[in-house]
């Protein structure tokens, strides 16, 4: 399993562990949010889209059905009381049921689901199974409760819709909310921002590293307002005591400290249709790693951007089907690479995303406690192309993982950014 750390982050997996990244393969695509609700409970916000679960029905007079269970299985890694980690020990499960009709008018699923959790540190593995397509989809997420001042204590959620922040992120733009439990009421938060940003790593052949992403000094203070636990908007919970902190969230990242804490709670501020790409401009920055500087060039400045971009990628295929064919598999790959590599930066603009975006899907992913290694072509072969990537501190982004370059790479990316302006790239 992939496992991520840091505030309501969690990777959703196929069952194949040595493909983790086959987002677009995976039968049903939920979104998560994990919550400590109480010193004695936790929650989990659960969204999927609501065509995904097969809707069935056992008889004419009755309607359309769908039939879903949630697997959680919780390992204890750390509780107050002892000096170590005990990874694996105290294993506990539990098992929901998540059932509905079916309706035309709904676009999504959304439920929320309590189970007990005493104060500690935790990873917990969840795996949501349609019954009645026999499908499921597994992933897991390290949860830590154990200090006052934790991020997953607090719940941020878009006051626009009343919905938690899914996967950790905000629709950027829309006002945004912080709930905060009773014990943190009275004490002053801090807030600080960096705005999106506009740079690309260098080639895997290029020895340059990029600057650390750090929040300038927080400049806005604010202590939480008391909330009405009956008002409307509020993500499902009982509210009683808590309170609100707000702000305008505008795109890029934002982040809140408790006075005289440690601990963020970061909070990406996306576009609303994000982890796709579908922004005109966005669409054209993102053609960087394969077009040259005078395309890209002009296509930033041209007066018809669509126009240019069309062209771009027309000239790569002999008629317009294969350039739909190339776009899809290259802004498909934009899309995983969101999913699954996003921390300050958006995913595709990350060391992985580089790689994936023009690589596709490595042939085997091997992971350890100081990163991944991405393997192209039969392992052990001398032919074999290998990347690899370490994790590493970098300034207060929470998903960092450095390719390591090497100038021999310089022939095979040469060699596969040529593919795709031969129009040779295939789904992997």
């Amino acid at each position: 399993m992939f496992l991520m750390e840091g505030c309501q982050s969690t990777t959703n997996l196929g069952t194949d562990a040595q493909r983790p990244y086959q987002w677009e393969e995976l039968s049903h695509h939920p979104a998560w949010v994990w919550h400590r609700h109480r010193a004695d409970s936790a929650l989990v916000h659960v969204k999927l889209p609501a065509h995904e679960p097969l809707h069935l029905r056992e008889s004419r007079d009755l309607p359309f059905r769908f039939s879903l269970v949630l697997d959680l299985v919780v390992a204890t890694l750390d509780v107050p009381d002892t000096d170590s980690l005990r990874v694996g020990g105290g294993l506990r499960q539990y098992q929901f049921t998540w059932t509905g009709t079916a309706d035309p008018e709904r676009d999504a699923l959304e439920a929320t689901f309590s189970f007990p959790l005493a104060e500690g540190r935790y990873r917990i593995t969840h795996t949501l199974r349609d019954v009645h397509r026999g499908a499921q989809v597994s992933g897991a997420v390290l949860l830590d409760g154990w200090s006052e001042d934790a991020p997953v204590r607090c719940l941020a959620f878009d006051m626009q819709t009343g919905e938690p922040a899914w996967g950790g992120q905000l629709v950027g733009g829309h006002a945004a909310g912080l709930l905060v439990p009773p014990d943190l009421a009275q004490q002053m938060w801090w807030h600080a921002a960096i705005g999106p940003v506009d740079s690309f790593p260098s080639a895997p052949f290029l020895d340059r590293k990029p600057a650390e992403m750090r929040f300038p000094d927080a400049v806005e203070q604010q202590l939480p307002l008391p909330v009405d636990p009956h008002a409307e908007g509020l993500p499902p919970g009982d509210w009683t005591g808590w309170s609100l902190l707000q702000w305008d969230n505008a795109p890029g990242v934002h982040q809140w400290t408790l006075q005289g804490s440690r601990r963020h709670v970061v909070l990406p501020a996306r576009r609303a249709h994000f982890p796709r790409m579908r922004d005109l401009d966005e669409m054209i920055r993102a053609t960087r790693y394969i077009a040259t500087r005078d395309e890209y060039k002009a296509m930033r400045e041209s007066r018809n951007p669509k126009d240019a971009l069309d062209r771009f990628w027309l000239q790569f295929a002999e008629n317009p089907e294969e350039a739909r064919m190339l776009i899809r598999n290259y802004y498909g790959r934009i899309h995983e690479a969101n999913v699954h590599f996003s921390g300050l930066r958006e995913g595709w603009s990350t060391d992985r995303g580089l790689v994936y975006v023009v690589f596709g899907h490595p042939d085997r992913t091997r992971r350890d406690r100081f990163g991944e290694t991405w393997i192209y072509g039969e392992e052990g072969d001398v032919n074999a192309l290998i990347y690899r990537f370490s994790t590493r501190p970098s300034g207060d982004d929470f998903n960092v993982y450095e390719l390591e370059r090497y100038p021999g790479f310089r022939s095979p990316w040469e060699a596969m950014v040529s593919s795709w302006r031969r129009g040779r790239i295939r789904k992997r």
